[in-house]
């Protein structure tokens, strides 16, 4: 029989919880965006990600599928919450702001939509989430 020591119960919950908080936090995340992303409208952007944390994980890997389609043409990646209440719509807009003429942005939106984000990212995040292009 293996050799056990007992904790107080105190010192498990504690260490189960500084776990939970060390493993997820809200504000840990939006600060690892805001590492990656330009954050047009903070507060919006943070409102829609807590009513759909799921998303969290795809702006990420996003952001890395950008960067490797894109490569040193992506100037700049930016992040906005837009909602148009006519159209019943509320989602996030990636921007991807590039040095390319418009017609080579969007060959490179193509290809990145259809090699990767049309085949990997799920209907559902597709629907409030949008990938754009902007020459600058």
């Amino acid at each position: 029989m293996p050799n056990s020591v007992a904790l107080p119960a105190d010192v498990l919950v504690r260490h189960s919880e500084q776990d939970a908080a060390a493993a997820y936090s809200p504000q840990k995340d939006f600060y690892s965006l805001e590492r990656l992303y330009t954050i047009e409208n903070p507060f919006a952007v943070k409102s829609f990600l807590a009513a759909h944390p799921n998303l969290k994980d795809y702006l990420f890997e996003t952001h890395e599928q950008i960067e490797r389609f894109f490569g040193d043409s992506a100037l700049e990646i930016s992040l906005k919450h837009d909602s148009d209440p006519e159209e019943d719509y509320e989602g996030l807009f990636v921007i991807v702001k590039t040095h390319l003429s418009s017609e080579e942005a969007l060959d490179f939106l193509d290809k990145f939509d259809f090699e990767w984000f049309l085949d990997q990212v799920p209907p559902e995040i597709i629907s409030i989430l949008t990938v754009t292009v902007r020459p600058v």
